[in-house]
């Protein structure tokens, strides 16, 4: 049988030890690849395997005439045309429901936490400063997290997580999520609606996954019903909350401040032209803006590739491809 083809297409700093198994598997090619030089490479392989660089649409698909599988050590899948992918047969092999071995996963919760104490300390704007020859603490009083209700929007595996953490600060969590919850954590308080969450919270911080339901789910009408000292941290994806009422908000201080590692349709459009976001955190500290970076840390990241690279095995091996 020919040896299986897999093309690792952002292979950036990836596992040695999950490139032991991928050679274990078939012939590999690890690169780093823009939009032309995938479509380009691409019809020759069996196997993509992808982080969050390219959009994986209709077009690289339909390029692709060999492709089984594509791999992503993601639980969000919308930097993938699912549906196209599922209706030309090609398999994708995500981190959607591993839950058990994500428990052990703490990139993205902890940099939550990280960019809340960026937002309410003004570390960005009080460092810029020291490199600007300012030394003025006066200029960058911030506040704390202890004694703050902190609320937590999607109790699942990071939203766990970043209540334990924020319960360590002094924070009184209450949480809420759509699936029916008990927590057994002491101290958390779960609250039945969304409303109650956003209408009580100083901190709302966001972990659900984007889907129909959850689109544009943090509108103007929404943050109409927080407090104005409010802020909103968001690590999940950027569709979940509507970008122009946030902007509003902030400009009219409607909320105090937002931290985001994500925004809206990031996967299609690379953040190369004016962003009306990015723009207005150039010349305001009550915004910042990071590019996705919460899972990317050395030890998360080559976890998931070790495991990402152990179940296409397990799959190669269900499926009778690559085998002699």
């Amino acid at each position: 049988m020919t040896k299986i083809k897999i093309l690792n297409s952002e292979s950036k700093d990836y596992s040695q030890e999950a490139y032991s198994v991928l050679l274990s598997l078939g012939s590999v090619q690890q690169s780093n690849l823009n939009r032309k030089s995938l479509l380009e490479l691409i019809p020759e392989y069996d196997v993509l395997i992808v982080r969050l660089g390219n959009y994986i649409d209709k077009e690289i698909i339909d390029t692709a005439t060999n492709l089984k599988a594509i791999i992503t050590a993601t639980t969000g899948l919308n930097h993938i045309d699912v549906k196209y992918a599922n209706q030309k047969n090609v398999e994708i092999i995500s981190l959607q429901g591993e839950y058990e071995f994500l428990k052990n996963i703490s990139a993205t919760s902890e940099h939550t936490i990280g960019l809340l104490l960026s937002l309410l300390r003004n570390i960005p704007s009080a460092s810029n400063s020291v490199k600007d020859s300012i030394w003025d603490r006066n200029l960058y009083k911030g506040k704390e997290i202890s004694g703050k209700i902190f609320g937590i929007l999607g109790y699942g595996r990071i939203g766990i997580k970043v209540a334990r953490y924020a319960k360590a600060f002094g924070a009184k969590v209450i949480v809420h999520d759509v699936k029916k919850i008990t927590s057994e954590e002491e101290g958390i308080v779960v609250v039945d609606t969304l409303d109650e969450l956003l209408k009580n919270c100083d901190i709302l911080s966001i972990h659900v996954p984007f889907n129909q339901s959850t689109s544009n789910l943090i509108d103007q009408y929404k943050i109409d019903k927080m407090q104005k000292t409010s802020i909103i941290i968001n690590t999940s994806r950027g569709e979940i909350i509507n970008e122009t009422d946030l902007l509003t908000a902030l400009e009219s201080s409607r909320i105090s401040g937002a931290a985001l590692d994500v925004l809206a349709d990031e996967h299609i459009n690379p953040i190369k032209q004016s962003h009306p976001l990015i723009e207005y955190a150039k010349t305001h500290d009550n915004l910042i803006i990071t590019p996705h970076i919460g899972g990317a840390t050395y030890e998360s990241m080559h976890k998931t590739e070790i495991f990402m690279a152990e179940k296409l095995s397990e799959w190669m091996k269900s499926m009778n491809i690559g085998l002699d």
